[in-house]
């Protein structure tokens, strides 16, 4: 009986001295973009082959590029994912090209890995000069994508399909993989695919694994007119909710690493040689917790290639970014595709909104508009969608917020004239507002402030309310109480001839600090408005402790608050 119960207990004492080891993430693929498949003859398309197939065995991570990989030789190659523009146009031959380089096989210019691929504006769109043409070459390789991926979802390769959009999904051990075509919520050429995309990482990805997504546009300005705001907004929110690992684009052919959102987004170079040299592409590998990407120029016709910049790393999980931009003003809000949402999403605490007074309402406009639309209201555009969400957020326009939201409006037209008109379209939603009420001070969630042509006589005089003013450095010094003027802004060209480079004159620096410092006395925030528009006044700017700064590109002064730089391939 003894032997037969240490029989049964030694095998799980051992188990506990030695416990079975975690199975270790070690993944590794390439993402290559912009092949643009012509017609034949051939020139150099199966450099690329050739240079992806030498990879296992011989790609050694540099020690210049992600350090936690530094002198690791990559030892297998889990996929070659493509970023867009696979094809040029669309003709039979220029598919046949393609499908003898990037059909899975063994032969010396054909590749030996599973393939994923993803279209752009050029398969898309192959005839955009001629639009009976262009929908016939969309047609036919949208056909070509279709048995693709219906092949791989039959044999288990791909885990789920949106039909429409032939965006898709795929693991590679428990890293999980997005292909979304040309971009999250593209309806040029299908139905969004952003429902499907959200439900595709609740079921795959809600239990922290890694994310790696793909699509052909990226964040650059050459970008902007196919991949709108609202799209990338939604996209970005939604990722905001996962363990995003890294962000693949193509479309640029240039190399480099932009920011959005504080998300670093990865382009990858086109395939053949242009004026950055020899076409290259990237190498991803996620080993446990750690991140790496680098990129592969090939450098011959035999499959050799060099290990370049632009680098990258990071560790998993990712955080996100939620940190309150309470000095960010966005600078001619309404402007945007989104009014005030896009100023939202990038998480910025003060926005302006210019105000005419026509025909009793007031509309938002930098000029006075020739036709009148009632969705271009103040009400509309900013008090409705304000109030909606301070009340979904519990009382507060950020729920985590330690101070109020700040709405400025320039007044255009009379602002003795609008401010009953203002007052009246406010009253619903006064408790919403910071006030003042026989002189104390009430915080709200919104603190609403008039700028342009003030209410100078009438709203000084008012023992309650709930509106404030835009000081002037003029006013500074003279008594007005900070309740009245929270904030001081003054144009910096009537001060400052300095044009934002280099440094600035030391006796203009003295004369700015000395206006700051009177204004921080007075216990009131400052602005410059019609400051230089350049990279190194903000950084100066911030250091000199501005309160509020100004910002026509919202991601640009995001990437500065949040200290993102780009890192271009060389």
């Amino acid at each position: 009986m003894y032997r037969y119960v240490m029989f049964l207990i030694l095998p799980a004492l051992c188990s506990l001295v030695n416990p079975v080891r975690a199975q270790v993430r070690d993944v590794s693929v390439v993402i290559a973009a912009d092949t643009h498949f012509d017609m034949p003859p051939e020139s150099d398309q199966f450099y690329h082959v050739k240079a992806m197939n030498r990879l296992p065995g011989t790609f050694v991570w540099p020690a210049g590029g992600p350090q936690a990989f530094a002198g690791d030789t990559l030892k297998q190659l889990n996929g070659v994912v493509i970023a867009g523009d696979i094809f040029d146009k669309a003709d039979p031959r220029i598919r046949a090209l393609y499908n003898a380089r990037y059909s899975r096989g063994t032969g010396d210019k054909q590749i030996h890995f599973p393939v994923y691929p993803g279209f752009g504006n050029h398969d898309i769109n192959p005839f955009s000069e001629d639009s009976i043409r262009n929908l016939q070459g969309r047609g036919f390789n949208l056909q070509f994508m279709d048995s693709v991926l219906q092949t791989k979802l039959a044999k288990g390769e791909i885990l789920n399909l949106h039909a429409p959009s032939r965006a898709y999904s795929w693991n590679v051990g428990d890293v999980h993989f997005i292909q979304a075509q040309t971009f999250a919520g593209d309806t040029s050429y299908s139905e969004s695919n952003m429902e499907w995309m959200a439900n595709d990482l609740k079921q795959y990805a809600s239990n922290g694994n890694p994310v790696v997504y793909i699509q052909h546009y990226g964040v650059d300005k050459w970008a902007l007119g196919w991949w709108n705001q609202t799209a990338r907004n939604q996209l970005f929110d939604l990722l905001d909710q996962y363990n995003l690992a890294a962000f693949f684009v193509g479309h640029t052919h240039t190399p480099s690493i932009q920011y959005y959102r504080g998300y670093p987004i990865y382009q990858v170079n086109n395939a053949w040689p242009d004026k950055d040299g020899n076409g290259s592409f990237a190498v991803l590998r996620i080993k446990d917790n750690q991140v790496g990407v680098a990129s592969c120029r090939w450098t011959d016709s035999l499959g050799h290639y060099e290990v370049v910049a632009p680098y990258m790393e990071s560790a998993l999980p990712r955080v996100v970014d939620k940190q309150i931009h309470y000095n960010a003003f966005s600078h001619n809000d309404y402007w945007r595709p989104n009014p005030l949402k896009d100023a939202l999403a990038f998480r910025f605490n003060c926005v302006e909104a210019d105000l005419y007074l026509i025909n009793g309402e007031l509309y938002v406009a930098h000029d006075r508009p020739d036709t009148l639309d009632s969705r271009l209201t103040f009400r509309e555009l900013y008090l409705k969608p304000l109030a909606r969400r301070i009340r979904d957020n519990g009382g507060k326009v950020y729920p985590e917020s330690d101070r109020p939201f700040m709405l400025m409006v320039d007044c255009k037209t009379s602002g003795e004239e609008m401010y009953p008109v203002l007052k009246a379209q406010m009253e619903p939603y006064k408790e919403l507002f910071c006030s003042v009420n026989d002189g104390t001070y009430k915080e709200g969630a919104v603190l609403f402030f008039l700028s342009g042509d003030r209410p100078m006589l009438s709203l000084p005089q008012e023992k309650s309310r709930f509106t404030f003013l835009d000081g002037k450095v003029a006013d500074l010094n003279k008594g007005m109480s900070r309740t009245l003027t929270p904030v001081v802004s003054d144009n910096f060209a009537s001060f400052f001839k300095w044009k934002g480079n280099g440094e600035m004159p030391a006796d203009e620096l003295k004369r700015m600090r000395e206006i700051m410092n009177q204004a921080r006395s007075e216990g009131k925030l400052f602005r410059w408005w019609g400051a230089p528009d350049t990279e190194n006044y903000k950084h100066f700017i911030l250091q000199e402790g501005i309160d509020l700064i100004g910002a026509d590109d919202l991601n640009s002064l995001f990437n500065i608050l949040t200290d993102k730089r780009e890192s271009l391939g060389k």
